[in-house]
């Protein structure tokens, strides 16, 4: 090994050891907290019984929908959490699906990320309440089709959501269903 390998091992070793050290000390001392804004997602915590009707679009049938909504703060605090189980009138089988809600501090949006059993998934942002009402708006895929998609939740009172959701079709805001949710307890 010649003298110029052996100083750019040592070279190499020595930053090797520099950055993870550097890193620790740049770190801080207690890990992040969630942003403020979180709290006003609080308003989902619990258990909701809905009813509401779906109507006729590229996402099923119309019909009358019953629905069970769980809902709570999750994953240290960063997270809104819930399971959403579904039944509509004319569609074969129940609806189960995930959703989860943070806000974003370098966008200052609120995100809202949907899975569902029937291959459905979507991704929507919202800029945050408008007096009592918050509306996410994004590209959803439903049926292996791409929309845009718009759900928008209007409180009222502490133990009453209503649920409004539209899709973008031939290029309109269409309504593709609405359900009234009332809170039936809280979740652990």
């Amino acid at each position: 090994m010649t003298t110029r390998s052996i100083v750019g091992a040592l070279a190499a070793a020595a930053l090797a050891a520099f950055i993870p050290c550097a890193l620790v000390l740049a770190a801080p001392d207690a890990p992040p907290k969630p942003a403020a804004e979180m709290s006003t997602l609080k308003v989902f915590d619990g258990s909701w019984t809905c009813d509401g009707k779906m109507e006729a679009s590229p996402m099923g049938p119309a019909g009358a929908t019953k629905s069970t909504v769980k809902s709570q703060v999750d994953l240290g605090g960063y997270w809104q959490s819930g399971t959403v189980k579904s039944t509509t009138a004319g569609m074969p089988g129940a609806m189960e699906g995930m959703f989860h809600m943070t806000y974003e501090p370098a966008t200052k949006q609120y995100v809202l990320l949907w899975v569902d059993n029937m291959g459905g998934y979507a991704r929507s942002l919202s800029p945050g309440w408008q007096g009592d009402a918050i509306a996410f708006s994004g590209d959803s895929s439903m049926g292996g089709k791409m929309m845009k998609t718009r759900d928008t939740f209007t409180k009222s009172g502490a133990t009453t959501l209503k649920h409004d959701m539209e899709a973008q079709i031939d290029g309109k805001w269409v309504s593709t269903g609405t359900e009234t949710c009332k809170k039936s307890g809280a979740t652990k």
